[in-house]
């Protein structure tokens, strides 16, 4: 969980914070036979071992099948997920730096001045 004041410490697990509601966390667990008492907490480091173990698991040889699945269905939730633009700064140099970057494409910079000077 985030810290949410100034002396909390936030957790390890932070960067994979999925909202409660979502109950992703908790039925993934449940998928692996794990739960938590009512009220209670999942085993100490019970999260942390299962990313160790799907690590391991996607790590061996015979794990292209399940690392294929897994990859193809990240691509598909990603490709869901709202892309964020950069802004364009004001000058020729960031401009340039933002086509050179992938932020915006050479077609879409042309569009953008075609209908900026139309």
């Amino acid at each position: 969980m985030p810290a949410t004041t100034e002396k909390q410490k936030g957790t390890a697990m932070d960067y994979l914070a999925a909202p409660r509601d979502s109950g992703i966390v908790k039925s993934l667990m449940a998928l692996l036979g794990f739960s938590a008492p009512k009220g209670g907490r999942l085993p100490a480091g019970c999260k942390l071992d299962t990313l160790i173990a799907l690590s391991e698991i996607l790590a061996m040889d015979d794990g292209d099948e399940f690392r294929s699945l897994v990859a193809t269905r990240v691509q598909e939730l990603q490709s869901k997920r709202r892309v964020s633009r950069a802004r364009m700064a004001a000058t020729p140099e960031s401009v340039i730096a933002a086509v050179k970057s992938g932020s915006i494409s050479l077609d879409e910079l042309k569009a953008a001045i075609d209908a900026f000077t139309a």
